[in-house]
Order: C-alpha cells, then sequence, then structure tokens
C-alpha cells in the first residue's frame, strides 16, 4: 500500500495531533466532520488521539482550537495520503509521524498560519460538467432538461425533475465515467454502465454478479468523492 504521496490530487492532507490532556478536543473534532476523516488512537503514547483529514478540511479544525484555545495540539500538515490509511493498521500512520522528514507545527501561531496559507481544492469548471453531461445523455438517449448540477472534479449529481430521476457519474479518468441512472420509482429500473472518453457505451451492467460488483466500486469511489460536492 502506498502511504506516502506527492501527487496534487491526493485525498487526505493533513494530520492533527491531540495530546492525552486534552479530553474536550479529542471528543469534539471527530464530531465536526460526518465523512472526510480517519481517528487513530495511542500512537505517540496513551491516550493520545490523531485525526487526518480531507483536502481542506484543516481549516475546520483550525477555527476549533483557536476558539477553545487547545494548546497541547501538534500539525502535520504534510502528511498526504492517495485514499487514506488502513484505520487497523495505524503502523502506515505512525511511520509518516516518526519520518525525519515530516514537517510537525507545534507552536499556535504556526498551525494557523500553515493553514491559512493552505490551497483549496480546484473547482470543476461547469462548462466542463455540462459537456460531459451532453455526451453521456447523447450515449444513453436520456434527454435531460434543465438539469439541477453539483459536482466536484470527479463526481457528479444530476437531478432531472422533469423526467423524475437523479444520474450520479463517477469520472476516475479522462476516458472512464461510471454512470448510475436512478429512477424515483420503484417500479422502474435503474441503468448502471461505464462510458469511454469519447461518450461511447461500452459496457451495461445486467447480470445480478455484475450489478453487485458495480454497487461495491461505484460505492467505494462515491463514498470518497462525496464530501467535496462544489453547487453549480
Amino acid at each position: 500500500m502506498q502511504i506516502l504521496n506527492n501527487n496534487q490530487n491526493t485525498n487526505f492532507t493533513g494530520a492533527f495531533r491531540f495530546k492525552p490532556n486534552e479530553i474536550k478536543a479529542k471528543a469534539d473534532v471527530p464530531q465536526l466532520f460526518t465523512q472526510g476523516k480517519q481517528v487513530f488512537h495511542d500512537i505517540l503514547e496513551k491516550g493520545d488521539e490523531v485525526i487526518v483529514l480531507r483536502n481542506n478540511y484543516d481549516k475546520r479544525v483550525g477555527n476549533y482550537i483557536k476558539e477553545y484555545n487547545i494548546e497541547g495540539i501538534e500539525y502535520y500538515p504534510e502528511i498526504n495520503t492517495k485514499s487514506g490509511l488502513d484505520d487497523e493498521h495505524p503502523e502506515g500512520l505512525l511511520a509518516l509521524i516518526k519520518d525525519k522528514a515530516v514537517i510537525v507545527k507545534k507552536n499556535m501561531q504556526e498551525i494557523f498560519e500553515t493553514i491559512a496559507t493552505q490551497k483549496s481544492p480546484k473547482k470543476m469548471k461547469a462548462h466542463n460538467v455540462n459537456k460531459e453531461l451532453i455526451k453521456i445523455s447523447d450515449a444513453l438517449r436520456l434527454n435531460i432538461e434543465n438539469p439541477k448540477i453539483v459536482s466536484n472534479k470527479s463526481f457528479t449529481r444530476v437531478r432531472d425533475d422533469n423526467k423524475k430521476r437523479t444520474i450520479e457519474l463517477i469520472a476516475p479518468n479522462k476516458a472512464t465515467t461510471y454512470v448510475h441512472v436512478v429512477p424515483d420509482s420503484l417500479n422502474e429500473s435503474s441503468t448502471k454502465c461505464i462510458i469511454n472518453g469519447k461518450g461511447e457505451l461500452v459496457k451495461k451492467f445486467e447480470t445480478p454478479t455484475d450489478i453487485i460488483r458495480f454497487n461495491k466500486l461505484f460505492k467505494k469511489m462515491k463514498t470518497e468523492n462525496v464530501n467535496q460536492l462544489i453547487i453549480k
């Protein structure tokens, strides 16, 4: 498993370690997020807590520690992982924290300054989302009118009120888009398929085995991306 990652599209960037005596912070901070977090305990000493967060979530923790004047904290801004760390085996996190090259901020002012200079994740341009949606609509003959679009870089949710359905798209790369068309009515079948970069239908998932495989993969990719939605 690759833990260290310099790719600009890393999913998890930044970690906070709360010392054992910061009981309130250890209880409160994980509750600031419903998703996009990984929490570890007893990493450098018994009773400590480390929370690793998704891109651009560090500012929320920064606001909390500033409001409550939390001092028993260390911040690791450069702990980057592509798809998170293994919760059950924290050795990967421990190796990163103990690495001699890792940057750690212990001074409160330094922590705030570092968080303040972080760049926000790049937002997908609305016209690119619309262009992709047109290709998929043509390939599947969806005939979407007045769509309501919510999107981030690789996940898009489209609400089609006219046809009473929701369309979810996940594009892990430019050549592949996973498409899930979900009708509001339980009497209608959903569509699960893959569209290539040219807007061509590559595969439809129709057999029970294929549908199970699609659902598992789609759910995993959706969970990784849905936290960063941007309304267009």
